[in-house]
């Protein structure tokens, strides 16, 4: 089993799992790199998965899947979605088991996908930061989180964003603890080199990341909008 990472667009990534040369593709962006990427490497697409309905996020499904028609999997509010899911549901592909997790707050309708400690979270929480909170759902994402952070510090979460350095520069200011210093210094000498710094875990997390530091919910408020505006 293998989990690529193929960037995309300016700093997205579409996260590919491969097993015997068959694939699973979380949220493909854009389609002519992916297509690219199968043709060289003889992938097969047995997969895809979709955690919520931004377009920098569904926009190559479409050609994808008129290239090598697999099932979609993904919540309603995508649009695009052969097989919808909300939550609860386990989807059996490469031979594994993707457990499917509501995360809803980035969008009404966000879901994260689990396989064993691997997890897929889209834009609901990244490298020392959460995403915003378009629905406007405040407690819905102060749920989610709470919900990921109590999960086995060992899982590793894939995020959709390269948003890392920028991320950390902003929560050592907040956090101010030797964690979150050694994490700024560790992301900043990788993209210094054009790597990438995912996947993150849990364990890290709750360390690095203000969002799953902070228990108050008026503090998460206060501070994801202080953030927004920065």
């Amino acid at each position: 089993m293998n989990i690529i990472p193929l960037p995309a667009l300016s700093d997205n990534y579409i996260w590919i799992i491969e097993k015997e040369k068959r694939i699973v593709v979380v949220d493909p962006s854009e389609a002519d790199l992916l297509l690219q990427v199968m043709e060289t490497k003889g992938y097969g697409l047995e997969a895809v998965l979709l955690t919520h309905k931004h377009p920098d996020h569904i926009g190559g499904v479409k050609d994808l899947i008129a290239a090598h028609p697999a099932p979609v999997y993904g919540p309603e509010e995508t649009g695009v979605a052969t097989e919808i899911v909300k939550g609860g549901e386990h989807i059996e592909a490469l031979g594994e088991t993707f457990d499917v997790i509501a995360t809803a707050g980035h969008t009404e309708g966000h879901v994260a996908y689990k396989m064993k400690d691997h997890l897929f979270i889209g834009d609901t929480l990244f490298l020392s930061s959460c995403g915003r909170v378009f629905s406007g759902d405040y407690e819905a994402m102060f749920e989610s989180l709470a919900a990921l952070k109590a999960m086995d510090d060992e899982v590793k979460v894939y995020s959709a964003h390269e948003y890392s350095l920028s991320n950390l520069e902003q929560s050592v200011n907040y956090l101010k603890n030797d964690a979150t210093k050694n994490e700024l210094e560790r992301v900043r000498r990788l993209r210094e080199e054009g790597a990438v710094t995912l996947p993150t875990t849990i364990g890290k997390e709750k360390q690095v990341n203000p969002f799953l530091v902070i228990d108050d919910f008026d503090e998460f408020v206060r501070y994801r909008k202080e953030r927004d505006r920065s």
